[in-house]
């Protein structure tokens, strides 16, 4: 009697139906061997996974609607959410290995080695059909917008998903406004040419030439966490005068620094601004 071949379709629909019911958004699966055609040298998936055959792409648990909306940006620099899709990968990558007998790997959020990515998670989202790029940088979603995003990788031969068919960015009134401005909103509330991250062109209903100061975005993303603790640290340890030293260790910003650490929710993301103003999923942010 021979094992009977299982139908891989209903296998990772019952896969992706699980993680949808956990909370994910969107749920995807990619190929690895697209993915390694265009990671950088030791980010390929089977760098991570020698037995990889799929790639599970789960986006959501984006800030709630009452967040973006808040006047105080210190609300949005404090309340992350990215570590629930963390942990929703964790979860199904322990479904996937303990009920299905499949390898499972959630690909750590954090940095490897030189400050650089496991994964490039961005790529992970566009070539399952997760999102595409933006002109402001993350990966969108046509419905949903900005999503944090999770990745598994699995000796699972699931069927992959095709990317998306249309970009989600630039939306047509970003397509609009650069017509009549040569701004989208993105680049006008950070504007490369005026002290700003972010820059580029709309070309035929398409985003050319984009322009990105990693260096500024760093400084203002990574107010608190592990960057901004170095930072202080250094300051400090420069430090002669004794009082001047205690300030800056007891200050505010220190103290938040410390927190971001401790707690990890104030962790990889504090400006926002950018994706504040996109429309793309604004009217899921729209409510009463």
């Amino acid at each position: 009697m021979t094992d009977v071949e299982p139908d891989w379709q209903m296998v990772k629909s019952e896969v992706l139906s699980g993680a949808l019911k956990r909370g994910a958004a969107v749920a995807r699966v990619g190929d690895p061997d697209a993915l390694a055609a265009i990671a950088a040298p030791g980010q390929a998936p089977v760098d991570l996974l020698p037995q990889v055959r799929s790639i599970i792409v789960l986006g959501g648990s984006a800030p709630r609607a009452g967040e973006w909306h808040s006047p105080r940006p210190e609300v949005m620099e404090t309340v992350g959410t990215a570590d629930r899709m963390a942990a929703l990968g964790s979860a199904v990558a322990r479904r996937i290995e303990d009920e299905l007998g499949y390898y499972a790997l959630n690909v750590p959020t954090a940095t490897d080695q030189d400050d650089k990515p496991f994964l490039d998670f961005t790529a992970a989202a566009v070539i399952s059909g997760a999102g595409s790029p933006s002109l402001a940088g993350p990966v969108l979603h046509p419905e949903h917008g900005f999503l944090y995003f999770t990745v598994i990788l699995t000796s699972l031969p699931l069927p992959a998903d095709e990317p998306l068919d249309a970009p989600a960015c630039p939306a047509p009134s970003c397509v609009e406004m650069y017509d009549e401005r040569g701004l989208t909103p993105c680049t006008d509330v950070c504007n490369i040419d005026d002290g700003g991250c972010l820059g580029g062109q709309i070309q035929e209903g398409l985003v050319i030439g984009r322009r990105y100061d990693s260096n500024r975005c760093r400084s203002r993303v990574y107010h608190y966490w592990i960057p901004g603790y170095q930072a202080v640290l250094d300051r400090v340890l420069s430090e002669p005068d004794a009082e001047r030293r205690k300030m800056m260790l007891y200050g505010s910003y220190f103290t938040r620094t410390m927190w971001s650490i401790t707690y990890s929710n104030v962790s990889q993301g504090q400006c926002f601004e950018c994706m504040r103003v996109c429309p793309v999923g604004a009217e899921q942010r729209a409510l009463r």
